[in-house]
């Protein structure tokens, strides 16, 4: 006896991440019976120096404590680690936006003293508030273009803030052609990860726009008011922003019956 479908069984999702930084997002798919189209919108490309990174982690770590580095990403720990070494770190607490950053810093040697429980820069300041910020210095190594939220916050509660722009996200040149081969070949919804994913959607789709009958699920409300902002209509969002989150929030859309 053969039980019920799979909830996502019959579906393609478009994922705009690569497979590595999905963070086991394809696979979940994969077992809810979904199948998977895979095209990176994201491409991430130092702009600072190996020697910069070093110099600043010196600096952090020769301040008066407590001085910390506050992580918003695992591009941005596993190019800080591998610029300066984990014992670079080692006289630092260390800040990791959510579970994933989290888990690229413990790959590298690090074990974070503070993780934020929701993924995004305003759970992080959150939680870095709640330890007291008057008097610490931190370090925020970051992408070009990233929201200022996290600093200004910790600089209002009375911490020197230094924010270093250590890499740029751009969209893959091959993107746009990905994309309209992956629609033509047939889609029934789209993941959006970040503001970065869901902004180079729209700009690789100008031309043709992204079909109406490709649902767009988000991870986070961030994400989803970026894409908002960016024309792009949201369907859902995740209740919670993680990847088991972004599967629930899919198969809701896309299977015949709600989840009970």
């Amino acid at each position: 006896m053969t039980g019920p479908p799979l909830p996502l069984a019959g579906r393609r999702v478009l994922v705009t991440r690569t497979r590595e930084q999905a963070e086991g997002l394809v696979d979940r798919i994969h077992d809810a019976g979904g199948s998977v189209a895979v095209v990176p919108l994201i491409a991430t490309v130092p702009v600072a120096e190996p020697d910069a990174i070093a110099e600043i982690a010196a600096t952090t770590l020769a301040a008066p404590q407590p001085r910390w580095v506050a992580f918003t990403s695992a591009t941005a720990a596993r190019l800080v680690i591998g610029a300066a070494g984990a014992p670079a770190l080692s006289g630092m607490l260390v800040a990791a936006v959510g579970p994933a950053t989290a888990s690229a810093l413990e790959a590298s040697g690090v074990t974070p003293d503070l993780v934020g429980g929701e993924r995004d820069a305003g759970g992080l300041a959150d939680a870095m508030l709640e330890r007291g910020m008057r008097g610490a210095t931190v370090w925020i190594p970051s992408a070009e273009g990233a929201r200022v939220d996290l600093a200004a916050r910790l600089r209002g509660a009375g911490a020197a803030v230094t924010v270093h722009h250590i890499y740029r996200s751009v969209m893959p040149a091959a993107a746009p052609e990905l994309l309209r081969a992956a629609f033509a070949a047939g889609v029934d919804a789209i993941t959006l990860t970040s503001g970065s994913t869901a902004r180079n959607l729209s700009q690789a789709m100008a031309a043709d726009g992204v079909p109406a009958s490709a649902v767009i699920v988000c991870i986070g409300e961030q994400t989803a008011a970026d894409a908002r902002a960016v024309g792009l209509a949201v369907r859902a969002v995740a209740r919670e922003a993680s990847v088991e989150g972004l599967v629930s929030a899919l198969t809701e859309c896309l299977s015949p019956q709600r989840l009970r």
